[in-house]
C-alpha cells in the first residue's frame, strides 16, 4: 500500500463516513429532542431532562464543528487560515463535547440518586434540581478550558498547540476525556444498577400496576445510560491515547518515514473527529436498541399519537 493510497482513504473517510454521522446525527439528534420534549409535556423527569440537554448539545456540536471539519477536506480549512476560527473551532467544540458528556455524568448520577435508600438523596431527583445542574455546568465549562482559547493558535499556518503546552495540553485530554468521565458513568451506574436490585428484592410479590409501569420506566432510562457509557468508552478513551502518543513521539518527527506519517495521520483522523463525533451521533440508535419504551415512543411521534 502506497502512501498516496492511505491519503485517499483519509480524505474518503472525511467525504463520505463524516458526511454520513452529519446525516445520521441531525436525524438522530432532531427525533430524539422531539421525543423526550413530549415526554417531558406529559411527566417531568429530571434524567429526561439532562438526556434532552445532551441531545441539543450534539445537535449543535455536529452542526459547527463537524460540518467546518468536513468542508475542510476538499477546501483549505479555514481553521488554518483563521486565527478566530481556530481558537473557535477547538474551544468552542471542546466545551459542547465536554457538556454532552458532562450531561451524560449528571444522567448517571441522577439514576443513582433516585434508586438510593436515603431520602436527601432521592430529593435530588427533581426536574428544578435539574435545570440547575445543567444550568451551572453550561457557566462551568467556558471556564475550565480556556487555557485552549489562549494556547491555541495558527502556527506556520497550521492550527493547534505549541510544542511547550502539548504536554499539559495531553494530561488535559487524558484527564477529563479519557480518565474520569467514563470513570464517574461506570461508578454511578454500578452503583445504581446495585440499587435497584435491592429495591426490587425488597418489593412486596403484590404490587399496583403504577408500580411496576414505573420500574420499567426507569429501568428502560438505565439501559438507555448503560448503552450510551459503552458507546463514549468504546470511540472516546482512545482519544487522549493518541494524543499523548503524538507528543512522546514529537522529538522524532523528522525520522519518521514517509509511510509511517501518512499511517498515524490515517489512524489519528479515525480516532479524531470519526470516533470521537460517533458518539455525539449514536443517542438515539442507541436508545431504539436498549429501550422498549423509546421505540413505542418513536412510533407515536411518527404517527402524530401522544405519548402515554
Amino acid at each position: 500500500m502506497s502512501v498516496s493510497t492511505i491519503v485517499n482513504i483519509q480524505k474518503n473517510l472525511g467525504r463520505y463516513g463524516l458526511s454520513t454521522l452529519i446525516v445520521l446525527g441531525n436525524v438522530g439528534n432532531i427525533l430524539t429532542i422531539l421525543i423526550f420534549i413530549r415526554t417531558l409535556i406529559k411527566k417531568s423527569n429530571s434524567c429526561t431532562c439532562y438526556l434532552l440537554a445532551a441531545s441539543i448539545t450534539n445537535l449543535i456540536l455536529i452542526n459547527t464543528s463537524l460540518i467546518s471539519t468536513v468542508y475542510g477536506v476538499d477546501h483549505v480549512d479555514p481553521q488554518h487560515t483563521s486565527i478566530v476560527v481556530c481558537k473557535l473551532r477547538w474551544y468552542g467544540g471542546q466545551i459542547l463535547l465536554m457538556l454532552s458528556r458532562s450531561f451524560m455524568i449528571a444522567a448517571c448520577i441522577d439514576r443513582w440518586a433516585l434508586t438510593s435508600p436515603h431520602v436527601k438523596i432521592r430529593s435530588f431527583c427533581r426536574p428544578k434540581i435539574a435545570c440547575n445542574v445543567i444550568l451551572c455546568l453550561m457557566l462551568i465549562w467556558p471556564i475550565i478550558p480556556v487555557h485552549m482559547a489562549i494556547f491555541i493558535n495558527n502556527y506556520s499556518g497550521h492550527c493547534g498547540a505549541p510544542s511547550y503546552y502539548a504536554f499539559a495540553f495531553s494530561i488535559y485530554l487524558f484527564i477529563f476525556i479519557g480518565f474520569l468521565p467514563p470513570c464517574l458513568m461506570i461508578f454511578f451506574g454500578v452503583l445504581a444498577w446495585h440499587n435497584l436490585r435491592q429495591i426490587r428484592s425488597r418489593i412486596a410479590p403484590r404490587r399496583n400496576l403504577t408500580q411496576t409501569r414505573f420500574h420499567k420506566a426507569d429501568r428502560d432510562l438505565m439501559r438507555m445510560l448503560a448503552g450510551e457509557v459503552l458507546v463514549y468508552v468504546v470511540t472516546t478513551v482512545v482519544y487522549p491515547a493518541n494524543v499523548l502518543y503524538g507528543f512522546i513521539t514529537t522529538p522524532i518527527t523528522q525520522q519518521k518515514s514517509e509511510m509511517r506519517l501518512a499511517i498515524e495521520s490515517l489512524v489519528g483522523y479515525i480516532v479524531s473527529p470519526l470516533l470521537n463525533y460517533i458518539y455525539c451521533v449514536a443517542p438515539f440508535y442507541v436508545y431504539m436498541i436498549c429501550s422498549i419504551r423509546f421505540r413505542s415512543d418513536f412510533i407515536r411521534l411518527i404517527r402524530r399519537q401522544p405519548i402515554r
